[in-house]
Formats: C-alpha cells, structure tokens, sequence
C-alpha cells in the first residue's frame, strides 16, 4: 500500500513548518514499546523505539532498537534478543531512561501467577551500539538473569529479596530499591550504583518489621548533589506520616529529614531552586476511622474535603524557611468560590497540574469538576519515580480550567479562566505539560473532540510567573477516521504527532511541527 499522506487542518496561525519520519520503514517487525527520552537539563533529547522481530528459538526473540534524535533523526539501531520464557510468565517493557549522555537503562518485568515478579535492566551505550546483557538483583547482588526456563525455575524458589531499578542521569547511575520477598515490612535499603555494576553506597531507612507496619519510599527529586526520597509509613491501612529525606548523591549520607504535618493529607510536587526544596500541593484535613471498610481511601487527599493549596520551602540543612496553607476563602476577591471551596454550588476545583518556576513562583492549574457518583480522589503514587496526582473519578462532567499564579511567598497573584466549548458534541482530554528551557516558563496541552465533526482541536497554553502568556488551538483531522493522532511533548516550540492506523500497520508516522 502506497504510504498515505497525514493531512491536518491547520490555522493560519499554527504550524509553519514539520520533519517527518516513517515508523513503519524504520525497522522491520511489530513497534511493542516506545518513550521519551530526557536529558540532563530535562529537556527533550529524543525518542527510542522497539520492535519485535520474531521467535529466535524457543525461548529468545529479537528485538531492534531505533533511537532518533529531538529533530526525528535516526542516531543508533541495532538489535538483541530477550528472554521469552514463556510457561505463563508475562514480559513488559517498564522503562527506559539515559542514566549519562552515552547510556541508557531499559528496564523489564517478568510477572506470573503465584510467583514473584522479577526486575532487569540491559544497558544501552548508543555511541558504539553496544547492548549489555540482562541482569536483576537477587539477595543482595547484582547478577545476570536467568537465561532460560529451567533456570528461572531454579531461582525463583531461592529468593529472599529483589530490586526495583531507577536511574539516575545526574549521577550517573542508578538506585536499586530493595524488595524483600518473605519478611512483609523488612525492606530497608536504598543502594546506588555506577554503570558498571559496583555498588558506591547503601542507605538504611530502617523499615519496620512488624507486618501492620510498612514503608513506601520512592526517588522524587535529583539534582548533581542531593537525592530527594519521599517516605510514608502506613498503619492498618492509614498514611501515619509523610517524611522527606535529603541524601548526598555522592556518599549516600543523610543531609537532612523533614516531616509533613500528620494532621493533613498532601499531594506532593518537589522542585530543586538553588539549592532550596520547593514543596507545592493540595491538601486535605485527616479523618481517623476504625477501619478500612469504613472509609474507602482513608489516608489519601479527598477533593471532596479540599480546603486549599500549600508551600513549603527548605533549605540546604532541611530548616524551613517558608511555609503558607491558603484557604479558599483567600481567594474571593479573585473568583466566586465559597469557603467549602465550591465553585457554581457544585463544582470543585481538581488539581491538574503544578509549576514550580526558576524564581521561586508557583502556578496551580485546576478544572472545574462535578463528580456524579462518588468523591473524586487525588492520590499520591509513590511506588514509581516521580510523585503522580492521579484523579479517581466516577464522572467525566468538568469544566472550565482555573489557572491559580502565586508568587515567590505564596501571596496571589493573578487568577485567570480558562474557557472551554461546554456544547454537548464536545469533550476535553487533559494531555501533558513541560517547562521551557528558561524555567520561569510552561506551557500545558489539551485536547478538544469534535464529536459532530469527528475532528481534534489541540490547545496549547504558555504560561509564566505572571500567568498565561498565549493561546494557541489548532485544528487536527486525519483524512481517515481510521486513524488515531497522538500529540507527543517535542523540543522546546515543538509538537510532535503520531498518526497511525492500528489495524494497518504499515502506515505509523511522526511528525515534527513548529508551533508560533
């Protein structure tokens, strides 16, 4: 089939210019997983992409890697092979992150029933298209993983613990986090290693053994000096305290520990600013209960009990050197809001995003948001690398975007609506947000579906200290309703679109557009 053409419907004042690159020529096989990659600065380096080139033997395949840079040019392929056990044990692709500027760390899971699941990694040195072999933590050591089906079996029954990898590119290595498999409660070290697979520090952060107690802790925050861990404890299924520990990337010793006032439920955004911690979120008051069944997210921030937003700040030695809860009734002379913080009798304000600028100031970007059935939840997900709100909602009835900009003391700025289409044929999808490369400016991207016209409207959203700098909404539709368009963050002034047809796949493309 001749390779069709993506054909957008775009303003005058949208794109002026795109590159184009053509996933379904770049290799050969089925695309099964693909990212971002971000360099040290956070800044878009490019992207990977992986595809499955068939059974080797019984129990190997062959993948290919094609890595393309922020322009969609092709830097480094090659390809290896992966276990392919089999046997009712499942593979996923968990992530893949430069740990330095040559190195990259793709990191897999093996899961099965009744059994545990298993974490590798396999280091990718681009330069010279050289692929590491396959290896997991077990009992404390690095080693390379089972290589094939007997001896999986074999080491699965004499496992005490494994690891959880997370890379580190400001340091030039990566966390191990360590999960015991018998002991519910034991875990207590945080390990760093170089990319040769030598350890360079622990930190023991003294787990509770009792089996009603445990620990989640998880990597939030990295610069070149200080690791960033964010720690909470939970008793019979409540959030007992939320701690911050500041390690030295370099030894491993704890700089510094701050806790979270108890009496309050948090969500969590970190940011680095000259050597200060910068803490932003919601929050919510805490409610005791007896038990699990008598509060269904007991421990976690409730949008249906938010009482307004927070900052805190420390310093190098973990002082706090600015703290400020605002209320909502704060805000009347900017919005109608009551003191319940409702807006329009029923609405309330979801978080849905936060920007914390280079100079300090802070941006909190709220939907209007009228859950039908049940409270909607903000909850905290620290078992990944970064701290996430997740919104767990029974309704898709939102609104308008409120966009709150406070400054560097957390006074209020400015507070601005964004409008959105409420007709009926419409619906909105909230994508994705990156800093500009300056710091003190962001910008956020949403989606609007035209349902009578089956066409996408991508709205983008610039926005500094002083709040929102520019609105841009451009048109999209593929000259096939068959097709799927996927915007994708890009290089700063950039979008990127993926135009693919998942029935056919022989027509996948990206295309790279210059925004105004």
């Amino acid at each position: 089939m001749k390779k069709l053409l993506l054909f957008l419907l775009l303003s005058i004042s949208g794109f002026i210019s795109a590159q184009i690159q053509d996933l379904a020529t770049l290799a050969s096989g089925k695309l099964v997983y693909s990212t971002i990659l971000y360099n040290t600065d956070d800044q878009v380096y490019g992207y990977i992409y992986f595809f499955d080139q068939g059974d080797i033997d019984k129990e190997n395949k062959q993948l290919e890697y094609v890595l393309l840079d922020k322009n969609l040019n092709k830097v480094a392929n090659n390809t290896f092979t992966y276990k392919n056990y089999k046997h009712g044990i499942n593979f996923n692709f968990t992530g893949c992150n430069f740990i330095n500027q040559n190195e990259i760390m793709l990191r897999m899971e093996y899961s099965a029933k009744k059994k545990p699941t298993i974490y590798t990694y396999r280091i990718i040195k681009f330069n010279d298209k050289k692929i590491s072999p396959e290896y997991w933590y077990k009992n404390e050591t690095i080693e390379e993983a089972p290589k094939n089906y007997k001896e999986y079996e074999k080491h699965i029954h004499e496992l005490n613990n494994l690891g959880f990898f997370i890379p580190n590119k400001e340091n030039n290595g990566f966390l191990v986090k360590e999960l015991f498999l018998k002991d519910t409660g034991s875990n207590k070290f945080i390990k760093f290693y170089s990319t040769d697979n030598e350890q360079q520090w622990v930190y023991d952060y003294s787990l509770y053994k009792d089996s009603d107690k445990y620990i989640n802790i998880s990597l939030q925050e990295s610069s070149l000096n200080t690791l960033y861990l964010f720690v909470f404890r939970n008793y019979n299924y409540f959030i007992s305290f939320y701690q911050i520990i500041a390690l030295n990337s370099k030894n491993g010793k704890k700089k510094y520990d701050f806790y979270l006032p108890s009496n309050k439920n948090h969500t969590i955004k970190f940011k680095e600013i000259n050597n200060h911690l910068v803490i932003t979120g919601n929050y919510s008051p805490t409610k005791e209960s007896k038990g699990i069944l008598s509060n269904p997210d007991p421990g976690i921030f409730n949008l249906e009990k938010n009482e307004g937003f927070y900052s805190i700040v420390l310093d190098e030695e973990g002082n706090k050197v600015k703290e400020k809860y605002t209320q909502w009734e704060d805000f009347k002379e900017y919005i109608k809001i009551e003191e319940n913080g409702r807006i329009d009798k029923n609405y309330r304000l979801k978080p849905a995003d936060y920007f914390v600028f280079d100079d300090g100031s802070i941006s909190i970007l709220t939907e209007k948001s009228k859950p039908s059935k049940y409270v909607s939840v903000a909850s905290l997900i620290s078992t990944l690398n970064i701290a996430t709100i997740s919104a767990i909602e029974d309704s898709q009835k939102a609104e308008d975007f409120i966009l709150f900009s406070m400054d560097s003391d957390f006074n209020i700025k400015k507070v601005e609506i964004i409008e959105k289409d409420l007709t009926k044929d419409r619906s909105y999808n909230y994508l994705f947000s990156q800093y500009k490369s300056r710091g003190n400016e962001a910008a956020f991207f949403y989606q609007t579906y035209l349902k009578s016209e089956k066409e996408w409207i991508l709205s983008i959203n610039s926005i500094n200290s002083n709040g929102i700098i520019k609105e841009d909404k451009i048109p999209m539709s593929s000259k096939d309703e068959k097709f799927t368009i996927l915007p994708i963050p890009a290089k700063e002034g950039y979008i990127l679109l993926r135009e693919y047809n998942e029935i056919d796949e022989k027509y996948n493309q990206l295309r790279l557009e210059k925004l105004n």
